[in-house]
């Protein structure tokens, strides 16, 4: 099994392009290829199409604002200045999860980056634009169901930021919101966060419902390897 952990340091934008196309499981990042038989997941800061923070002109940690700084604070409960965080053990297992790490990182960021993992990456492979739309129309506590423990602190966590309501369906909550209330780019990254997290919810079940048991095995054998941690 192989845990990846990416977040872009270069300024040359191919090279970055490159490294987070790797994202998908399938043979050389390609979504059009098989995916591999080795298993094998990542953590990256951002999607493929942004930059991410990546490199910082801060020179006192407790100032850094970076994927991979919120990652591991996650992970091993101290944030870089040695200071404890609160606990990632969202499913009270009695071990941080890299999964959890990663929900963990999603609301403690304070950045503009879109954080995504190898299963995020291909669950939104899987649908459409159009059927994004669709998924959106369903209440936000409709979605809520299906979704791990780390899934449910991601989106109480961002909910709660916007005190958004729950029980409306998600594409009218986000529809609602006033952008020229939303002061910082910080701010419109956790929507998006939450955005995209609904949405992976919401695709999961599909494929589950759906009954295709190759698909079901792919997505089995990524959560598994993400579900992985430090504490075996």
């Amino acid at each position: 099994m192989g845990i990846f952990l990416f977040e872009s340091r270069l300024i040359n934008s191919s090279w970055q392009s490159k490294k987070r196309s790797h994202s998908h499981p399938a043979q050389n990042g390609n979504p059009k290829h098989p995916v591999t038989l080795q298993t094998r997941c990542g953590f990256f800061a951002t999607i493929k199409s942004l930059p991410s923070v990546g490199c910082t002109p801060e020179v006192n940690e407790a100032d850094y604002r970076d994927y991979s700084s919120s990652f591991f604070a996650g992970l091993s409960g101290r944030d870089r200045t040695g200071k404890t965080v609160s606990s990632a053990d969202y499913n009270q297992d009695g071990r941080i999860s890299y999964a959890e790490a990663h929900a963990f990182a999603k609301v403690d960021e304070k950045s503009n980056d879109l954080p995504i993992s190898t299963s995020e990456a291909w669950l939104q492979n899987k649908i459409s634009p159009i059927q994004k739309k669709a998924i959106l129309t369903q209440s936000i506590s409709q979605i809520f169901k299906t979704a791990r423990p780390e899934q449910r602190y991601v989106i109480n966590s961002l909910m709660k930021k916007f005190s958004l309501d729950k029980q409306k369906p998600a594409k009218q909550i986000l529809g609602d919101i006033d952008n020229d209330k939303i002061p910082t780019d910080e701010q419109h990254a956790y929507l998006k966060r939450l955005n995209r997290e609904l949405i992976n919810i919401a695709v999961e079940k599909q494929i589950r419902t759906n009954g295709n048991q190759k698909d079901i095995a792919i997505l089995d054998r990524l959560v598994k390897c993400e579900s992985g941690s430090w504490k075996k």
